[in-house]
This record gives C-alpha cells, sequence and structure tokens, in this order.
C-alpha cells in the first residue's frame, strides 16, 4: 500500500468516525438516536449520557486516526466497532435489514482497518 493509498485510507476512516460524532451530538435528532439504546432500559438521563459518551468516543478515534495512526490504534477501533455493532445487533437487528445497510458497512469498516494493520510501517520493522 503505498503512502498516498494509507492516507486516503485514514481521511476517510477519520471522516467516518468524526462525522458519526458530529451527528450523535446533536445534528441528528437526540430523540431518535436514544431509540437506539431504550433496549438497554436505561433511565432516560443514562441513556443521554450513553449517546453523547458514544459521539465522544467517535470523535476521539476520528481525532487520533489523524493524529496518532498506529497499529494499537487500529485494533482498537476494530474493538469499538465490534461491540458497537454486537450491541446493535442486540437491540436494533432489523438495522441489519435496513436498505441503506448502517450494520453492513461496518464490515467495509473492518477491511479498511484490517488492512491499515497490515500495512503499518511501524509493524515491519518490528
Amino acid at each position: 500500500m503505498s503512502d498516498l493509498e494509507r492516507k486516503v485510507c485514514r481521511y476517510v476512516l477519520a471522516a467516518i468516525w468524526l462525522v458519526t460524532g458530529a451527528l450523535s451530538f446533536g445534528l441528528y435528532p437526540l430523540e431518535d438516536s436514544l431509540m437506539l439504546v431504550q433496549g438497554l432500559q436505561l433511565p432516560r438521563e443514562i441513556a443521554v449520557l450513553t449517546v453523547y459518551a458514544g459521539a465522544l468516543l467517535d470523535v476521539v478515534m476520528g481525532a487520533l486516526t489523524l493524529a496518532y495512526p498506529r497499529r494499537v490504534l487500529w485494533l482498537s477501533q476494530m474493538a469499538v466497532i465490534g461491540v458497537y455493532t454486537l450491541l446493535a445487533t442486540l437491540l436494533v437487528p432489523q438495522y441489519w435489514l435496513h436498505p441503506f445497510g448502517p450494520l453492513l458497512k461496518n464490515l467495509a469498516v473492518l477491511a479498511l482497518l484490517w488492512l491499515l494493520c497490515r500495512h503499518d510501517e511501524r509493524r515491519r520493522g518490528a
């Protein structure tokens, strides 16, 4: 993978994390975001904090993608996506059947992260 290809992958990945975080911080209606976590049966205040904590995590992941591109970050992002996907599968399984493919697209992001892991230059010398 060339340096340009790695940069394109990183910038696309950062955009996904940053935009998702911004959407969850209020660009997308909070009530609709809360419907995603209602299956956890949390009190409203905790559910709101859960949505915002997820948004903060997304923004942090996006910022780190730009500032600290490392294999450990790619592996961490795989774990976060795995947890998000598992929770969504349990709470809103119909998202697997949604025509826009909100959960199905996680597979493409995981493939991108796998490529970044495989082609991490710092790993080659180790």
